[in-house]
């Protein structure tokens, strides 16, 4: 790293050969998602057709939603866009799965496992009995009727943490990710204390059968974050009612949504805009 490298620094080590070399710890904004490819695209042709190409049909649409208050279909958004979504999605690493392996259901709340390869010390899957979970693991999908096996599969991977001293990690299941098979358990990784990188998997296909998770599967989401933040006391927090500072810069920003007609700002001004009112918010002094 050098004596001169001021930045914080992560390390990703593999215990087994080949596992950095075929199957990397990426950034997240590396994974590709198919339907995010697709929204952008179809997103890109909405604007080339309402921005630029016809100007006439611009103004009608303009015309059209000023009437109604409803925008046309080729002036919406996509989510895709949503810079909230691309901070969770494009921001950690994805941890990736070392090997495949096969998991079969008997369909009596027990499953068996095989695969061509273990690593370091033999390991590869283990399992958590259901008491280690009774009472959690079937608030993962609490609002999605989601079945989850009592047996929490383990995965002892071959990944190792270091870190600078002021790191740690939050560790969420891939966001907007096409995986129905199993959630990864939410939590904070310490590499302070905790070097190995398991994987504590919470299984949702318990039908008799079985399923194969193939090598590169992305698993978790590894986001870091400062230390401090993990404790209020980092923190001046003040709950209160709005102020006549927050009742002016309100409606500042009021008056800003509602100055140009729909579709004549991109995004990407709009945000700077949001950005630039809320700057003068003259409660930011109560804090500088």
């Amino acid at each position: 790293m050098g004596l001169f490298n001021r930045k914080k620094w992560i390390r990703f080590y593999s215990m087994s050969t080949g596992v950095a070399d075929l199957h990397p710890i990426i950034p997240a904004s590396k994974l590709k998602r198919k339907w995010r490819k697709e929204q952008l695209k179809s997103q890109a042709h909405r604007d080339e057709i309402t921005t630029r190409k016809c100007p006439a049909k611009k103004a009608a649409a303009v015309w059209e939603t000023l009437a109604t208050k409803i925008p046309p279909i080729n002036f919406w958004s996509h989510a895709v866009t949503c810079p909230a979504l691309h901070g969770v999605m494009d921001n950690g690493y994805i941890l990736p799965c070392p090997a495949d392996f096969i998991i079969q259901l008997d369909g009596s709340g027990n499953f068996e496992w095989r695969s061509n390869t273990s690593f370091y010390g033999g390991r590869f899957i283990t399992a958590h009995i259901p008491e280690q979970t009774d009472g959690m693991r079937n608030l993962i999908n609490p609002n999605q009727n989601t079945d989850v096996l009592d047996y929490t599969i383990k995965m002892e991977t071959p990944w190792r943490i270091q870190a600078h001293k002021d790191i740690v990690f939050i560790q969420i299941p891939v966001p907007y990710w096409e995986e129905d098979r199993f959630s990864i358990a939410t939590g904070i990784v310490d590499p302070r204390y905790s070097y190995e990188v398991n994987m504590q998997m919470f299984w949702h296909k318990t039908e008799p059968g079985e399923y194969i998770i193939k090598a590169g599967t992305p698993l978790a989401q590894w986001v870091p974050i400062n230390r401090d933040f993990l404790t209020s006391k980092a923190f001046d927090v003040v709950i209160e009612t709005a102020n006549k500072h927050d009742l002016d810069n309100n409606e500042i920003m009021e008056y800003n949504r509602g100055k140009d007609l729909f579709g004549n700002t991109t995004l990407g001004e709009r945000i700077e805009s949001n950005a630039d009112i809320l700057k003068l918010n003259k409660n930011n002094e109560r804090f500088n």
